[in-house]
Protein backbone atom coordinates (compact mmCIF):
# COMPACT_ATOMS: atom_id res chain seq x y z
CA UNK A 1 0.00 0.00 0.00
CA UNK A 2 1.21 3.50 -0.82
CA UNK A 3 0.56 6.87 0.77
CA UNK A 4 -0.73 9.66 -1.47
CA UNK A 5 2.77 11.15 -1.65
CA UNK A 6 4.35 7.87 -2.65
CA UNK A 7 1.62 7.16 -5.23
CA UNK A 8 2.22 10.62 -6.69
CA UNK A 9 5.97 9.99 -6.90
CA UNK A 10 5.56 6.60 -8.62
CA UNK A 11 2.98 7.80 -11.17
CA UNK A 12 4.18 11.35 -11.78
CA UNK A 13 0.71 12.68 -10.92
CA UNK A 14 0.74 15.64 -8.49
CA UNK A 15 -1.13 14.96 -5.26
CA UNK A 16 -3.72 17.65 -5.98
CA UNK A 17 -4.46 16.22 -9.42
CA UNK A 18 -4.58 12.71 -7.99
CA UNK A 19 -7.22 13.72 -5.46
CA UNK A 20 -9.23 15.53 -8.15
CA UNK A 21 -9.23 12.46 -10.42
CA UNK A 22 -10.29 10.35 -7.48
CA UNK A 23 -13.13 12.60 -6.36
CA UNK A 24 -14.39 13.86 -9.71
CA UNK A 25 -13.98 10.80 -11.92
CA UNK A 26 -13.72 7.83 -9.56
CA UNK A 27 -10.54 6.54 -11.20
CA UNK A 28 -9.40 5.01 -7.91
CA UNK A 29 -11.01 4.33 -4.53
CA UNK A 30 -8.23 4.42 -1.94
CA UNK A 31 -8.48 2.66 1.36
CA UNK A 32 -8.00 4.46 4.65
CA UNK A 33 -5.36 3.89 7.32
CA UNK A 34 -6.29 3.84 11.02
CA UNK A 35 -5.25 7.49 11.04
CA UNK A 36 -7.62 8.20 8.10
CA UNK A 37 -4.83 8.67 5.56
CA UNK A 38 -5.43 7.61 1.96
CA UNK A 39 -3.70 4.37 0.94
CA UNK A 40 -3.39 3.20 -2.67
CA UNK A 41 -2.85 -0.41 -3.73
CA UNK A 42 -0.94 -1.65 -6.79
CA UNK A 43 -4.04 -1.68 -8.98
CA UNK A 44 -4.84 1.93 -8.13
CA UNK A 45 -1.29 3.05 -8.88
CA UNK A 46 -1.34 1.25 -12.23
CA UNK A 47 -4.64 2.93 -13.16
CA UNK A 48 -3.23 6.36 -12.29
CA UNK A 49 -0.16 5.69 -14.42
CA UNK A 50 -2.30 4.85 -17.46
CA UNK A 51 -4.56 7.84 -16.78
CA UNK A 52 -1.60 10.20 -16.75
CA UNK A 53 -0.30 8.86 -20.06
CA UNK A 54 -3.69 9.27 -21.72
CA UNK A 55 -3.99 12.86 -20.51
CA UNK A 56 -0.41 13.59 -21.62
CA UNK A 57 -1.37 12.24 -25.05
CA UNK A 58 -4.13 14.85 -25.35
CA UNK A 59 -7.19 13.04 -24.00
CA UNK A 60 -9.61 14.97 -21.81
CA UNK A 61 -9.48 13.88 -18.18
CA UNK A 62 -13.12 12.84 -18.34
CA UNK A 63 -12.66 10.64 -21.41
CA UNK A 64 -9.41 9.17 -20.09
CA UNK A 65 -11.04 8.33 -16.77
CA UNK A 66 -13.95 6.59 -18.45
CA UNK A 67 -11.63 4.32 -20.42
CA UNK A 68 -9.33 3.63 -17.47
CA UNK A 69 -12.24 2.65 -15.22
CA UNK A 70 -13.62 0.30 -17.89
CA UNK A 71 -10.35 -1.39 -18.90
CA UNK A 72 -6.87 0.12 -18.34
CA UNK A 73 -5.16 -2.30 -20.75
CA UNK A 74 -7.65 -1.54 -23.53
CA UNK A 75 -7.21 2.19 -22.90
CA UNK A 76 -3.44 1.85 -23.23
CA UNK A 77 -3.84 -0.04 -26.51
CA UNK A 78 -5.36 3.09 -28.06
CA UNK A 79 -2.20 5.13 -27.53
CA UNK A 80 0.33 5.38 -30.37
CA UNK A 81 3.46 3.39 -29.67
CA UNK A 82 6.72 2.48 -31.32
CA UNK A 83 6.22 -0.62 -33.47
CA UNK A 84 9.00 -2.95 -34.57
CA UNK A 85 9.05 -3.27 -38.37
CA UNK A 86 10.32 -6.07 -40.57
CA UNK A 87 10.45 -7.12 -44.21
CA UNK A 88 10.57 -10.80 -43.22
CA UNK A 89 7.60 -12.59 -44.81
CA UNK A 90 7.41 -14.97 -41.85
CA UNK A 91 6.01 -12.16 -39.68
CA UNK A 92 2.51 -12.65 -41.08
CA UNK A 93 2.89 -16.41 -40.93
CA UNK A 94 2.97 -16.30 -37.14
CA UNK A 95 -0.40 -14.55 -37.14
CA UNK A 96 -1.79 -17.14 -39.53
CA UNK A 97 -0.79 -19.91 -37.12
CA UNK A 98 -2.82 -18.19 -34.40
CA UNK A 99 -5.90 -18.13 -36.62
CA UNK A 100 -6.07 -21.83 -37.44
CA UNK A 101 -4.14 -23.40 -34.50
CA UNK A 102 -1.80 -25.13 -36.94
CA UNK A 103 0.66 -26.89 -34.60
CA UNK A 104 2.95 -28.46 -37.26
CA UNK A 105 3.18 -25.18 -39.17
CA UNK A 106 3.97 -23.22 -36.01
CA UNK A 107 6.66 -25.69 -34.94
CA UNK A 108 8.26 -25.58 -38.41
CA UNK A 109 8.18 -21.78 -38.38
CA UNK A 110 9.87 -21.54 -34.99
CA UNK A 111 12.46 -24.17 -35.87
CA UNK A 112 13.29 -22.38 -39.12
CA UNK A 113 13.50 -18.94 -37.51
CA UNK A 114 15.72 -19.98 -34.60
CA UNK A 115 18.02 -22.02 -36.84
CA UNK A 116 19.74 -18.72 -37.70
CA UNK A 117 23.00 -18.49 -35.74
CA UNK A 118 22.57 -14.73 -35.33
CA UNK A 119 20.06 -14.71 -32.45
CA UNK A 120 20.07 -10.93 -32.13
CA UNK A 121 18.95 -10.62 -35.73
CA UNK A 122 16.24 -13.25 -35.22
CA UNK A 123 14.89 -11.34 -32.21
CA UNK A 124 14.99 -7.85 -33.73
CA UNK A 125 14.14 -8.59 -37.37
CA UNK A 126 11.56 -11.35 -36.93
CA UNK A 127 10.43 -12.26 -33.42
CA UNK A 128 9.53 -8.86 -31.95
CA UNK A 129 7.87 -7.55 -35.16
CA UNK A 130 5.94 -10.83 -35.46
CA UNK A 131 4.73 -10.66 -31.86
CA UNK A 132 3.75 -7.03 -32.38
CA UNK A 133 1.73 -8.04 -35.42
CA UNK A 134 0.08 -10.80 -33.41
CA UNK A 135 -0.93 -8.31 -30.72
CA UNK A 136 -2.40 -5.91 -33.26
CA UNK A 137 -4.33 -8.74 -34.89
CA UNK A 138 -5.80 -9.65 -31.51
CA UNK A 139 -6.79 -6.03 -30.85
CA UNK A 140 -8.58 -5.88 -34.23
CA UNK A 141 -10.40 -9.12 -33.51
CA UNK A 142 -8.59 -11.03 -36.24
CA UNK A 143 -7.09 -13.45 -33.71
CA UNK A 144 -8.91 -14.94 -30.72
CA UNK A 145 -7.59 -14.83 -27.18
CA UNK A 146 -7.02 -18.59 -27.42
CA UNK A 147 -5.11 -18.18 -30.67
CA UNK A 148 -2.87 -15.48 -29.23
CA UNK A 149 -2.15 -17.62 -26.16
CA UNK A 150 -1.51 -20.67 -28.36
CA UNK A 151 1.25 -18.88 -30.28
CA UNK A 152 2.83 -16.98 -27.40
CA UNK A 153 2.98 -20.13 -25.27
CA UNK A 154 4.83 -21.91 -28.07
CA UNK A 155 7.26 -19.00 -28.48
CA UNK A 156 7.84 -18.89 -24.74
CA UNK A 157 8.62 -22.62 -24.65
CA UNK A 158 11.04 -22.24 -27.57
CA UNK A 159 12.87 -19.32 -25.94
CA UNK A 160 13.06 -21.18 -22.63
CA UNK A 161 14.46 -24.28 -24.31
CA UNK A 162 16.99 -22.19 -26.21
CA UNK A 163 18.06 -20.43 -23.02
CA UNK A 164 18.63 -23.75 -21.23
CA UNK A 165 20.46 -25.29 -24.19
CA UNK A 166 23.12 -22.59 -24.30
CA UNK A 167 26.38 -23.52 -22.54
CA UNK A 168 26.82 -21.91 -19.13
CA UNK A 169 29.15 -18.94 -18.99
CA UNK A 170 32.58 -19.44 -17.38
CA UNK A 171 32.78 -18.65 -13.65
CA UNK A 172 34.67 -15.41 -14.29
CA UNK A 173 32.02 -14.08 -16.69
CA UNK A 174 30.07 -10.93 -15.87
CA UNK A 175 26.74 -11.58 -14.13
CA UNK A 176 23.41 -9.97 -14.95
CA UNK A 177 20.00 -10.50 -13.34
CA UNK A 178 17.07 -10.10 -15.75
CA UNK A 179 13.32 -10.07 -15.16
CA UNK A 180 10.12 -8.11 -14.64
CA UNK A 181 8.80 -6.10 -11.70
CA UNK A 182 5.78 -6.93 -9.57
CA UNK A 183 2.57 -7.20 -11.59
CA UNK A 184 4.36 -7.29 -14.95
CA UNK A 185 3.80 -10.49 -16.91
CA UNK A 186 4.61 -9.79 -20.58
CA UNK A 187 7.87 -11.73 -20.72
CA UNK A 188 8.65 -12.18 -24.40
CA UNK A 189 10.90 -9.19 -24.95
CA UNK A 190 12.88 -9.53 -21.74
CA UNK A 191 13.23 -13.32 -22.15
CA UNK A 192 14.48 -12.87 -25.72
CA UNK A 193 16.96 -10.30 -24.40
CA UNK A 194 18.16 -12.80 -21.77
CA UNK A 195 18.67 -15.50 -24.41
CA UNK A 196 20.83 -13.25 -26.60
CA UNK A 197 22.78 -12.00 -23.57
CA UNK A 198 23.55 -15.57 -22.45
CA UNK A 199 24.53 -16.51 -26.01
CA UNK A 200 27.20 -13.81 -25.79
CA UNK A 201 28.93 -15.25 -22.75
CA UNK A 202 27.18 -13.44 -19.90
CA UNK A 203 26.08 -15.38 -16.82
CA UNK A 204 22.37 -14.55 -16.83
CA UNK A 205 20.10 -15.16 -13.88
CA UNK A 206 16.60 -14.98 -15.35
CA UNK A 207 13.87 -14.37 -12.79
CA UNK A 208 10.80 -14.25 -15.04
CA UNK A 209 7.77 -12.05 -14.51
CA UNK A 210 5.82 -10.57 -11.63
CA UNK A 211 8.62 -10.56 -9.04
CA UNK A 212 8.00 -8.60 -5.81
CA UNK A 213 10.52 -5.94 -4.91
CA UNK A 214 11.65 -7.79 -1.78
CA UNK A 215 12.48 -10.85 -3.91
CA UNK A 216 14.42 -8.67 -6.37
CA UNK A 217 16.48 -7.18 -3.57
CA UNK A 218 17.18 -10.61 -2.09
CA UNK A 219 18.26 -12.11 -5.42
CA UNK A 220 20.50 -9.20 -6.33
CA UNK A 221 22.08 -9.29 -2.87
CA UNK A 222 22.95 -12.97 -3.32
CA UNK A 223 24.05 -12.93 -6.98
CA UNK A 224 25.92 -9.61 -6.78
CA UNK A 225 25.59 -8.94 -10.50
CA UNK A 226 27.36 -6.28 -12.53
CA UNK A 227 23.94 -5.15 -13.73
CA UNK A 228 20.20 -5.66 -13.41
CA UNK A 229 17.86 -5.47 -16.40
CA UNK A 230 14.13 -4.77 -16.08
CA UNK A 231 11.58 -4.10 -18.79
CA UNK A 232 8.51 -1.87 -19.00
CA UNK A 233 6.27 -3.59 -21.56
CA UNK A 234 3.12 -1.66 -20.60
CA UNK A 235 2.13 1.64 -19.00
CA UNK A 236 0.62 -0.23 -16.06
CA UNK A 237 4.12 -1.54 -15.25
CA UNK A 238 5.65 1.92 -14.78
CA UNK A 239 5.04 2.44 -11.03
CA UNK A 240 6.46 -0.94 -10.01
CA UNK A 241 9.48 -0.53 -12.31
CA UNK A 242 10.17 2.96 -10.97
CA UNK A 243 10.08 1.60 -7.45
CA UNK A 244 12.39 -1.30 -8.36
CA UNK A 245 14.88 0.93 -10.18
CA UNK A 246 15.04 3.26 -7.20
CA UNK A 247 15.72 0.41 -4.76
CA UNK A 248 18.04 -1.70 -6.93
CA UNK A 249 20.06 1.31 -8.05
CA UNK A 250 21.55 1.38 -4.56
CA UNK A 251 22.92 -2.14 -5.11
CA UNK A 252 24.15 -2.22 -8.71
CA UNK A 253 23.80 -0.72 -12.18
CA UNK A 254 20.20 -0.84 -13.46
CA UNK A 255 19.25 -0.90 -17.14
CA UNK A 256 15.70 -0.61 -18.46
CA UNK A 257 14.16 -1.86 -21.69
CA UNK A 258 10.65 -2.20 -23.08
CA UNK A 259 8.20 0.06 -24.83
CA UNK A 260 8.00 2.62 -21.99
CA UNK A 261 11.61 2.68 -20.81
CA UNK A 262 11.94 6.40 -21.56
CA UNK A 263 9.40 7.16 -18.81
CA UNK A 264 11.67 5.68 -16.12
CA UNK A 265 14.38 7.83 -14.57
CA UNK A 266 17.32 6.50 -12.61
CA UNK A 267 18.05 3.57 -14.93
CA UNK A 268 19.95 3.46 -18.20
CA UNK A 269 17.74 2.98 -21.26
CA UNK A 270 18.64 0.01 -23.43
CA UNK A 271 16.88 1.12 -26.60
CA UNK A 272 14.07 -0.57 -28.45
CA UNK A 273 15.90 -3.44 -30.16
CA UNK A 274 16.39 -6.10 -27.46
CA UNK A 275 18.75 -8.26 -29.49
CA UNK A 276 21.03 -5.37 -30.39
CA UNK A 277 20.87 -4.09 -26.81
CA UNK A 278 21.88 -7.49 -25.40
CA UNK A 279 24.89 -7.71 -27.71
CA UNK A 280 25.99 -4.18 -26.82
CA UNK A 281 25.66 -4.84 -23.08
CA UNK A 282 27.60 -8.11 -23.34
CA UNK A 283 30.43 -6.39 -25.20
CA UNK A 284 30.55 -3.60 -22.65
CA UNK A 285 30.62 -5.97 -19.69
CA UNK A 286 33.33 -8.15 -21.22
CA UNK A 287 35.50 -5.06 -21.74
CA UNK A 288 35.08 -3.97 -18.11
CA UNK A 289 37.81 -4.93 -15.60
CA UNK A 290 37.19 -8.30 -13.96
CA UNK A 291 35.66 -8.15 -10.49
CA UNK A 292 37.88 -9.26 -7.63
Amino acid sequence: MYTVGRAAALTGVPTGTLRKWEQRYGVVAPQRSPGNYRLYDDDAVRRLSVMRSLVDAGWSAQEAARHVVEDPAAAEAQLPRREATSTDGRVEELVACAVDFDVPRLERLLADAFADADLARVVDDWLMPALGGLGRAWQRGGVSVAGEHFVTAAVHRRLGLLFQSLPPAPPTSPRVVVGLARGSRHEMGVLAFAVVLRAHGVAVTYLGGDLPLEAWIGAVGLVRPEAVVLAVPSLEDLPAVREAVEALGELTQVLVGGAHQDAVSGGESLGHLPGEAAVALAQRLHRAPARA
